[in-house]
């Protein structure tokens, strides 16, 4: 079935068996993009944490009704907070890790100016944040998952040190660290998080640099902060893949802890 996100349509008021009409751009998507018919079902989700298996039951250019069929809880959310702090890229793969990120789990992504963000970047307009918050949503729906990742505001890399929640770890992959690896940093937190029996309170930051990497200062600033500098191995990986690769770690490490 296809899913989509609705925040328009009051769907915690449904009961099974009542209808209700479709927003228009809704609308639009399920009768003349998927040409989805009457009878067919669909999965609505509204950032509640439920899902909404409904029916069309009227399908024309007037606009489209569904009945709701069944309410649902999802278990399709990480029960922890993952916060990427991504160094701001060139629109392609920053828009990658947006993609990726969400289906990995990403519950925040926080768009971070560093020394070595190329000139510009910051300037990213409504069009821009438009566009990246419907590559979050997409994603979201095709992924399976009932919570749409928050996109923050850009704001520079002091800020978002300034911001780490208290309790969380925060972990910066650079590619100059060699004692502290990625992996022992998560195996040292994961038995914590047993020992102290936490699961659902638990926030992760990670910290990303743009293509040109972060600097010895901006590092320096992160340790003062108390965010952990991880190794992720003896090769250079771009941006895009340190992110993904640490994310996807950290997932690894949550879903074994649950």
């Amino acid at each position: 079935m296809h899913r989509f996100f609705s925040a328009d349509t009051n769907l915690q008021a449904l009961q099974p068996g009542e209808t209700v009409a479709l927003p228009d751009k809704l609308a639009h998507q399920v009768r003349d993009v998927l040409h989805i018919t009457v009878g067919e079902q669909i999965v609505l989700f509204d950032n509640s944490g439920e899902e909404y298996v409904c029916s069309v039951t009227h399908n024309s250019r007037a606009g489209i009704e569904i009945q709701l069929d069944e309410r649902r809880a999802s278990n399709k959310e990480p029960e922890a907070r993952v916060i990427l702090c991504q160094g701001l890229l060139k629109s392609a793969r920053f828009e990658f890790i947006l993609e990726k990120g969400t289906e990995l789990g990403v519950t925040s992504f926080v768009p971070t100016l560093c020394r070595r963000s190329m000139s510009g970047l910051e300037e990213a307009g409504p069009k821009k944040l438009q566009r990246w918050e419907r590559i979050i949503q997409e994603a979201t729906e095709q992924c399976g998952r009932s919570r749409v990742p928050e996109l923050q505001s850009i704001r520079p890399l002091m800020h978002t040190l300034n911001d780490i929640p208290d309790g969380a770890l925060a972990i910066m992959p650079w590619e100059e660290e060699h004692a502290q690896s990625l992996y022992e940093t998560l195996k040292q937190a994961r038995r914590d998080w047993s020992q102290a029996g936490r699961q659902d309170s638990i926030s992760i930051v990670i910290f990303i640099g743009p293509e040109g990497g972060l600097t010895t200062e901006e590092v320096t600033l992160a340790r003062r902060a108390g965010v952990k500098i991880v190794t992720l191995g003896s090769r250079i990986l771009r941006a895009e893949t340190a992110a993904l690769m640490t994310v996807a770690n950290v997932m690894y490490e949550l879903e074994s802890l649950a």
